[in-house]
């Protein structure tokens, strides 16, 4: 099993607070490459999806309220 770190979740804690990748990045001061990559490794680790795409945001599915909370 491959071991997720801080990182994964700081970014993920940050997309799911902005709505976005995008937003997240500015905030972060970080490429947005940077954070979707840990955010998928975040949820291969897992083996479950943490966001749906709506439009251009991202919204949490059950599982990412979960690990939001």
């Amino acid at each position: 099993m491959e071991w997720f770190n801080y990182h994964h979740l700081l970014y993920f804690w940050a997309v799911a607070r902005y709505g976005s990748v995008v937003r997240a990045g500015a905030e972060l001061r970080l490429a947005q490459p940077t954070i979707s990559g840990q955010v998928r490794r975040l949820e291969n680790v897992l083996g479950q999806k943490l966001f749906n795409r709506v439009g251009r945001r991202l919204v949490l599915t059950e599982v990412g309220r979960t690990v939001f909370r």
